[in-house]
């Protein structure tokens, strides 16, 4: 009875979750399409009686650059194209004015990742459907995992754990980490806004902030959340073979 409990208490958990997830989906679309049509502009704050609703929508970026083997501290307000970050193998400070890398590990080079925030005009732009249509879409797959957990739980709780519904519930929910692990990278890139006709420009003396890419599609597929699916289908299977047993059983009995 504790297990079956515990179950239950699950199944709620996700079912809440998912309710949740899935109201986040329609609100980011309503709101895109507000934007979209003029109505309001990024970054939207929406007040519908009690409730209160903030949307934003930024650029993914990244700034690469060297790390400094050596500098002068007298020219720290001089113009450089490396970072003047020196790691040290003890905690004493140096009185050389011309800072070098002495540790027994260096650093080469830094790269970092971030989001820049954007601000929308108003009115129909490529950029802004790309990014609502993206985050439609990822709050909507997780809201669907969410509630056939919800389902996969509640069935556990009713005492059916091999059954067929749990077999056809641990399927649906290895498909769709499968499909999310190919597709998630298609729709990331193919929204992105150097893919919707944007550019970046950038000038003066570095370094400098560009738009960041996980990778080239499709040689950036998660292959770790791949074999994920593949488990879960495998673990189907075993599920499967147990509700058999199960079947065989009960017409025995």
């Amino acid at each position: 009875m504790t297990t079956r409990r515990a179950f239950r208490i699950g199944g709620w958990i996700a079912l809440v979750a998912g309710t949740f997830v899935a109201a986040a989906a329609v609100t980011t679309a309503v709101v895109g399409v507000l934007a979209l049509t003029g109505k309001v502009t990024y970054p939207a704050d929406i007040e519908v009686g009690p409730f209160s609703v903030q949307s934003t929508i930024s650029m993914p970026v990244a700034l690469y650059a060297d790390v400094c083997e050596s500098a002068d501290i007298r020219a720290t307000t001089s113009a450089s194209e490396c970072f003047r970050n020196f790691l040290h193998d003890d905690l004493g400070s140096t009185t050389e004015q011309v800072r070098r890398q002495d540790a027994d590990v260096r650093p080469t080079v830094a790269k970092l990742r971030g989001e820049v925030e954007l601000v929308s005009t108003g009115g129909w732009s490529p950029y802004v459907a790309a990014t609502v249509t993206r985050g439609v879409i990822g709050l909507a797959v997780l809201s669907g995992l969410l509630l056939l957990l919800w389902r996969l739980l509640t069935t556990a709780a009713a005492g059916e754990a091999f059954s067929n519904r749990t077999v056809r519930h641990l399927r649906a929910i290895g498909g769709l980490v499968i499909a999310i692990s190919v597709l998630e990278p298609a729709v990331n890139h193919f929204t992105s806004a150097m893919q919707v006709g944007y550019s970046m420009e950038s000038f003066g003396i570095g370094p400098h902030l560009t738009p960041f890419s996980a990778g080239v599609y499709p040689d950036d597929v998660n292959l770790g959340q791949l074999a994920l699916g593949g488990l879960i289908l495998l673990i189907a299977e075993i599920f499967r073979h147990g509700a058999a047993i199960e079947s065989e059983r009960r017409l025995t009995v």
